[in-house]
């Protein structure tokens, strides 16, 4: 801490004196003119800053502070290179404002925070595979009133049908249905047949089984 204060302390001497020696060095009407553009950039600073995203959540109006320091910053910095300019020359000039460049990418680059040891990261987790289908209930478990029902279901489940696979799949389950209430009760089945059975009608009114 103590090492930072003398530092900056050490900074702003040398900054001072080739302030002053570059507005005195500058004529009247270019020392406004650089005012001029210090405003114009502070007010561009000062009406961009809230809209940051960091600072969106808690200001909303003009970063007044923000635009002036930015405003007499960059006065200051160009006072600052027209007095190196005028004691040491464009060649050391230059030269300076080069290792200013590098130090600041430097020192921003070194305050990056470091990951953690522990950190990983982050992985998206893989869409896990859709749970198989429950097996249909035999047809020999179901009771005659059941298997019943299940035809008349099954005619708007082939109507629902989307694809030849799913198609077929119904009519194999329909027709299990249909060849387990003829073996139940084959004469009921017969009587309903001959009274014009549809593929949706209910065969149970013709059965004599229902159990």
């Amino acid at each position: 801490m103590v090492a930072r204060v003398v530092a900056v302390a050490g900074l702003i001497g040398p900054v001072c004196v080739l302030a002053t020696i570059g507005a005195l060095t500058l004529p009247g009407d270019v020392l406004i003119g650089w005012a001029l553009l210090g405003a114009g950039a502070g007010v561009l600073v000062a009406l961009g800053a809230p809209r940051l995203p960091h600072r969106r959540a808690v200001e909303s109006g003009p970063d007044l502070l923000a635009g002036a320091a930015t405003a007499v910053a960059f006065v200051i910095a160009c006072l600052v290179v027209v007095g190196l300019l005028t004691t040491v020359g464009g060649g050391l000039t230059a030269t300076v404002l080069i290792l200013l460049v590098a130090s600041g990418l430097w020192a921003g680059y070194h305050r990056r925070p470091a990951p953690s040891a522990g950190s990983e990261p982050h992985r998206v987790p893989a869409p896990r595979p859709p749970a198989p289908a429950p097996a249909p209930r035999p047809v020999a478990d179901m009771a005659t009133e059941d298997l019943c029902v299940a035809w008349r279901r099954s005619y708007f489940l082939l109507l629902l049908a989307t694809d030849e696979p799913a198609h077929q799949l119904v009519v194999q389950r329909r027709q299990d249905f249909l060849d387990e209430i003829e073996r139940r009760d084959r004469r009921g089945f017969l009587r309903w047949l001959d009274s014009g059975a549809k593929p949706g009608s209910d065969p149970s009114p013709y059965l004599t089984t229902r159990n």
